[in-house]
């Protein structure tokens, strides 16, 4: 990643989701800030299109292991199919955010049946529990 923006913890580091349900809990965050993805609140001014989704696709990278060659490419394709969405409609007037939204909940589908997947088979997390992660 070229560009630097910081977390919502205030840091200097690039908070980037380690589990799927930090990912889950992104997705929820990208579509009450979509289609810009701007803070209209001016807390966070570094937070653009380009800086959210750099986060999500980098945390596709951090549980590639847990989703598998063939889950992370698809991710990776409807993450850039839902950003240039998102970026030929950011004034929500032409149909493209809805068809944006639309991807980010096959995101969603995917890294929930990753998690599900994941407790049917007693799969145990980095801490040693079976929790989905």
């Amino acid at each position: 990643m070229t560009q630097k923006f910081r977390s919502s913890l205030r840091t200097n580091e690039i908070y980037i989701p380690a589990t799927l349900s930090e990912i889950y809990d992104l997705l929820g965050s990208m579509m009450l800030h979509a289609p810009t993805f701007i803070d209209k609140t001016g807390e966070f001014p570094e937070r653009n299109i380009d800086s959210e989704f750099a986060i999500l696709t980098e945390s596709f990278g951090v549980v590639h292991k847990k989703l598998g060659e063939e889950r992370y490419l698809a991710l990776m394709d409807l993450a850039a199919r839902a950003k240039a969405l998102f970026a030929a409609d950011p004034e929500d007037n032409n149909g493209k955010t809805d068809q944006g939204y639309k991807l980010l909940h096959e995101i969603e589908d995917i890294i929930q049946s990753v998690r599900r997947r994941r407790v049917v088979t007693k799969q145990k997390d980095d801490e040693g529990e079976v929790t989905g992660d």
